[in-house]
């Protein structure tokens, strides 16, 4: 759906009301679909994008708040990618929270006694946020050693928010490298979340908490619909039958 057809038609089904007046006017309207479309992708984490961030040698943090539409770090954490030069590059690659997992500052405090106290630089083992007045930094435990011919940098996946709609042909969840069909089943939820903001305008807060409730309901929908289908099954990490067949008599 486009932004002027939620803004509108799908709106006026839930508020019961194709007026434009009042605190049911165009900008009340826009403004309310917009904070829905927010809310929804900050509660789902639906809308990621993935930051590149060079690193440079001997420096362990960087500042992740002058991403503009940064909002918070992904689930998966952050990789290191250190990449040498050359004909037959390489490149070494620090992922997951076996290879390369997050220590909060106590943490290393307790069991790196002295970590962001050395000058000697080396690999990273671990990765930490680090909050400093209106900055969030995205540190690591040690600071990099990056040669001159190599090149190094953070890939950082990250929770976005969803730049507001302006023209009427908008949709949303959409930008200059497509649109996410996989999200269209949602769109309604930003009208009821919408109509659950304008409601209590006119006095109906009844009204706009069962909007409220339909709003989650779609938030809940779609994390169940993350959820693997069928039944699970626990395999063996080897599969001993297989190995067998191969033996020669």
């Amino acid at each position: 759906m486009t932004f002027e057809e939620l803004c509108t038609t799908q709106l006026d089904i839930e508020i019961n009301t194709n007026s434009s007046n009042g605190v049911y006017g165009t900008t009340f309207r826009e403004s309310a679909i917009n904070a829905g479309y927010r809310e929804f992708s900050m509660l789902t984490d639906c809308w990621v994008r993935r930051a590149t961030i060079t690193v440079s040698c001997n420096t362990a943090e960087y500042n992740l708040s002058s991403i503009s539409d940064f909002r918070r770090l992904d689930a998966s954490g952050p990789e290191f990618r250190l990449t040498s030069s050359g004909s037959t590059a390489t490149t070494m690659v620090l992922a997951g929270k076996d290879d390369f997992p997050r220590r909060d500052e106590v943490w290393l405090n307790t069991y790196q006694t002295g970590w962001n106290a050395s000058t000697t630089v080396g690999m990273p083992s671990a990765w930490y946020l680090r909050k400093d007045g209106g900055r969030l930094y995205l540190g690591l435990d040690r600071a990099p050693d990056v040669g001159s011919s190599e090149s190094c940098v953070l890939r950082a996946p990250y929770i976005a928010e969803a730049t507001a709609m302006a023209s009427s042909t908008d949709v949303p969840w959409t930008d200059t490298s497509g649109t996410r069909v996989d999200l269209v089943e949602y769109h309604k939820a930003l009208v009821h979340y919408a109509a659950s903001q304008l409601l209590p305008l006119t006095g109906d807060r009844d009204g706009a908490q069962g909007q409220l409730v339909m709003f989650s309901d779609y938030v809940k929908r779609f994390w169940n619909n993350l959820r693997p289908r069928g039944g699970s099954h626990v395999t063996q990490a080897k599969n001993y039958l297989q190995s067998a067949r191969r033996r020669p008599s």
